[in-house]
């Protein structure tokens, strides 16, 4: 049985300032790296054997990956399709900017729906993508025996990618997001769908 583990990376500073990171390579600051740390625990004692994990390409994802996994013998792949969607000209902009600029657009985006703005990545597109990769990945796993898999990815992308494998609609706001360095847990049923059976699980929390 095949368990996929949906895992948000540690803190940035550009999530400290509430600016809006995106497909821009931000790294994790020092808090973030202690999330990571302090998640690792709890996190590890719910993996049943080795798990085959996949980070974002972005570093914040990578090095969340590496440290959750520090002293394991496993090889953290990469996989551009569970990166960060792209927020377009929003990237790097803090929400107060984006309210005056895109008043409309962040009213929008506030109630879960999409912003008209340039280069912003649709629901459907990045669910395409995520989806896909987690076709993939569940399917290479249990053609090599099975196990559990484990996605270290970003707040939006992790969040459309567990409603849309969840069967929830992609606009609004059914599930909550994912915390930085926080997981969630999706197992699946008798029918091959999937169920939620954690949500949004970290340590205590670590603030910058």
């Amino acid at each position: 049985m095949t368990r996929l583990f949906v895992v948000r990376h540690g803190q940035t500073d550009w999530n400290l300032a509430n600016r809006l990171q995106g497909s821009s390579d931000i790294p994790l600051n020092d808090t973030g790296r202690a999330q990571a740390s302090v998640a690792a625990p709890g996190l590890l004692a719910q993996l049943e054997g080795m798990p085959t994990v996949v980070a974002s390409t972005l570093s914040r994802a990578r090095e969340t990956a590496q440290i959750l996994f520090e002293g394991w013998d496993v090889q953290i792949h990469e996989d551009a399709r569970i990166a960060e969607r792209s927020y377009g000209v929003w990237e790097g902009m803090e929400a107060d900017l984006r309210q005056v600029n895109h008043p409309e657009d962040y009213d929008r985006w506030k109630a879960g729906l999409e912003p008209r703005i340039e280069g912003y990545e649709t629901h459907a597109a990045l669910t395409a993508r995520s989806v896909a990769a987690a076709d993939e990945w569940t399917a290479r796993v249990e053609a090599s025996g099975g196990g559990d898999l484990v996605f270290v990815s970003h707040g939006s992308t992790g969040r459309m990618l567990l409603m849309s494998l969840l069967g929830l609609p992609s606009t609004g706001r059914a599930l909550g997001n994912l915390e930085n360095a926080c997981w969630s847990r999706l197992v699946p049923t008798a029918s091959g769908a999937w169920s939620l059976d954690r949500h949004n699980v970290g340590a205590d929390p670590v603030r910058g």
